[in-house]
C-alpha cells in the first residue's frame, strides 16, 4: 500500500492500519503480525505512513466538525461545549 492510496479507506480501517504499523514499528509481537525482520528503510516508510494517516484522520475530523457547525445540521455533540466555542 502506498501513501497516495490512503484516501480509499474509511476512518476505522485507517485506525486499524495505523495501530498495526505502530505496533510493528515499536517491536511489539502480536499474533496478527508477521514475524519478519524490518530493515531501516521499512521502519522509515512505516513512520511516514503513520504520519500521513494521522494527518488524514485529523483533516477528516476537522472537516466533519466544520460541516456540522456551518452546515445547518443539528450538532450531536455537547451543546455546552458548542456554546462555549461561539
Amino acid at each position: 500500500m502506498h501513501i497516495d492510496e490512503l484516501h480509499k479507506f474509511s476512518d476505522g480501517t485507517l485506525n486499524d492500519v495505523r495501530i498495526a504499523l505502530d505496533d510493528r514499528l515499536k517491536g511489539i509481537h502480536m499474533q496478527y503480525l508477521p514475524q519478519t525482520i524490518w530493515r531501516r528503510n521499512d521502519k522509515d516508510r512505516a513512520a511516514a505512513m503513520i504520519h500521513a494517516i494521522d494527518k488524514q484522520l485529523k483533516t477528516k475530523r476537522i472537516m466533519r466538525s466544520l460541516e456540522n457547525f456551518f452546515g445547518g445540521r443539528l450538532y450531536e455533540g455537547d451543546f455546552r461545549l458548542l456554546q462555549r466555542t461561539m
